[in-house]
């Protein structure tokens, strides 16, 4: 018979035969034994399991789903809209980021569908850049090329004021967009007039809306571009009718139950999609945005375009 191999060790208290502990010692065996094969080919079953699972989630969130772009279509009436108003398409984008993971062909792509829309007014709410104005330049044709029937408008937003704001704001000009500052334009059609109010950013710059609004009738219809959408609790004790929004990117990570993991300052309390603000609940509706910023990546949270028919009365 063949006899089982002895290991022999050295201790402190000298020589050790392992093969003479006695039953019952807490000595650990050294056996060179191979493992279970089953348990191997388990644990490698996992680890191929997990590995594609990161594989899958990874693809979905960088590349899948960032290039799903969703058209949200909704109606609002807005009590002081003017009747020649009644029906126009307000169509709304935000956040685009170019320089980080969005160039001028994912604007051009943007512009095509936007296109297909056919914008009466076409919003844009801040944030064009992720650093400096020289992302912008090669997109300046592109944007060139978005038309809408009574107009295009544009705000800062936060990113838009890295480095010198005033690269950015020296090239809107050459877009078509009217980028507003705490200003105001007003809109004509048929004899009857509507108010496009834009704000500075809330966290970069210094918004004032009572400044934006100056020289406005009281009762003219107003509709405010805020790049910070909490910004709305402050919007919505003044006499605006409408707040668009974005910053938040709806949160890009969301994570089931928990939703949006780690919004943005300015934009904790209202993070994506329709909200009715104040005792006169004021309509602020905040996009998803379209680009990205910090992760390359986004999680059930597709970019959105955001068509909004507008009708006057009740």
């Amino acid at each position: 018979m063949e006899k089982t191999p002895q290991t022999r060790r050295e201790s402190q208290d000298g020589p050790y035969n392992e093969a003479a502990t006695p039953p019952g010692s807490s000595r650990r065996s050294t056996s060179n034994e191979p493992a279970n094969p089953s348990r191997r080919r388990f644990l490698k079953k996992a680890a191929l399991a997990t590995a594609g699972t990161a594989l899958l989630a990874g693809g979905y969130a960088s590349l899948w789903e960032p290039n799903h772009l969703e058209i949200t279509r909704f109606t609002l009436s807005l009590p002081r809209l003017p009747t020649a108003f009644d029906g126009i398409r307000v169509v709304h984008f935000s956040d685009v980021h170019l320089g980080f993971h969005m160039d001028e062909q994912d604007l051009r792509d943007l512009a095509d569908r936007i296109a297909g829309l056919e914008p009466d007014l076409l919003c844009f709410t801040g944030d064009i850049v992720d650093d400096y104005a020289i992302s912008m330049k090669a997109a300046v044709p592109v944007m060139a090329s978005m038309h809408a029937t009574l107009g295009k408008f544009a705000i800062l937003g936060n990113h838009d004021y890295r480095g010198l704001p005033a690269g950015v704001q020296e090239l809107y000009p050459k877009t078509g967009f009217t980028l507003l500052r705490n200003e105001h334009v007003v809109v004509e059609r048929s004899g009857q007039r509507v108010a496009m109010v834009g704000l500075e950013d809330n966290i970069m710059g210094k918004p004032n809306p009572r400044r934006a609004i100056h020289g406005l009738p009281a009762e003219m219809c107003k509709l405010l571009l805020m790049h910070e959408p909490d910004y709305a609790d402050v919007a919505a004790r003044m006499s605006f009718d409408l707040q668009l929004s974005g910053h938040t990117h709806g949160g890009q990570v969301r994570l089931p139950v928990i939703g949006a993991a780690m919004p943005p300052p300015g934009g904790r309390k209202y993070i994506q999609g329709l909200f009715h603000v104040g005792a006169d609940r004021m309509p602020l509706y905040v996009s998803r945005g379209v680009g990205m910023t910090k992760l390359p990546i986004r999680v059930l949270c597709r970019p959105e375009l955001s068509v909004i028919t507008l009708k006057s009365g009740q």
